[in-house]
């Protein structure tokens, strides 16, 4: 998790260079992230967890000795410090979401190496010769699956805005499509390993949400939703009496 923050930290603070920030406002909006992440994590494992921790703040506060993280939680938590900074600094919230991508695949590709070493997260048991101590290394193949996003991500990124079927009638394509792939990409490994992690419904039910929020994000930011939603406009007739219609043109008669 350390080499995560540390590189993750760094492609942060170089991308941030590139649009034009300031270095101090970006570390301190990278420390922001750490630690929303971390108290988000750590909230969410003791709530999952509660029967464990039975209320005891000992075994909540410290997190060395009774060790544990979870990943969704956190991972809210910190795109939430990053849009309350980000509003705060008054930056551009789809700039920022979207120069954020790849330092949040940097640390959880580390992060999932960690877990495989530490052994959490584990998968389900198998038998075969893939298996790593009778169970699937899900740890593995999620930083497999992260690292080929992140390469999908930094050759799309260089080339989206000249995707047609994405700009559509605009000048220019408009920021998001990055995020909508991070999100949906994500979305898809958690909801495909779900199947073969423990305790994982959860994780699932999270996933179909990223691949869902991705999905939206990629119909409004190109413009599709609103031609999917668009209708041709009806001419309203107007019903007009017997009688007063008979007026109109002259006649009076019954």
């Amino acid at each position: 998790m350390f080499l995560g923050v540390f590189f993750g930290g760094f492609w942060w603070w170089r991308k941030g260079k590139e649009e034009g920030l300031e270095e101090e406002v970006l570390i301190d909006a990278w420390l922001i992230m750490g630690v929303a992440g971390l108290l988000g994590g750590r909230l969410g494992h003791i709530l999952l967890n509660w029967n464990w921790f039975s209320g005891s703040w000992y075994k909540m506060i410290f997190l060395t000795k009774y060790p544990g993280l979870n990943y969704e939680f956190g991972w809210l938590a910190a795109l939430i410090g990053l849009v309350w900074f980000s509003r705060k600094q008054g930056w551009k919230i789809w700039q920022i979401l979207e120069m954020s991508v790849s330092s949040w695949l940097m640390v959880e590709i580390f992060g999932w190496l960690g877990a495989f070493l530490a052994g959490s997260s584990q998968g389900t048991q198998v038998a075969g010769w893939w298996a790593i101590n009778g169970r699937w290394p899900v740890q593995l193949m999620w930083a497999v699956g992260l690292i080929l996003l992140f390469l999908l991500v930094k050759k799309w990124e260089k080339e989206y805005r000249t995707f047609e079927w994405y700009k559509q009638e605009n000048n220019e394509a408009e920021l998001g499509f990055i995020n909508a792939i991070y999100l949906m990409g994500l979305g898809i490994l958690k909801l495909g390993l779900g199947f073969i992690t423990e305790d994982s419904k959860f994780s699932q039910w999270f996933g179909i949400a990223l691949i869902v929020s991705g999905g939206l994000i990629l119909l409004i930011r190109s413009g599709k939703l609103k031609q999917l939603v668009k209708t041709k406009p009806v001419l309203k007739t107007v019903s007009l009496k017997p009688k007063l219609l008979r007026k109109k043109r002259g006649f009076d008669f019954k």
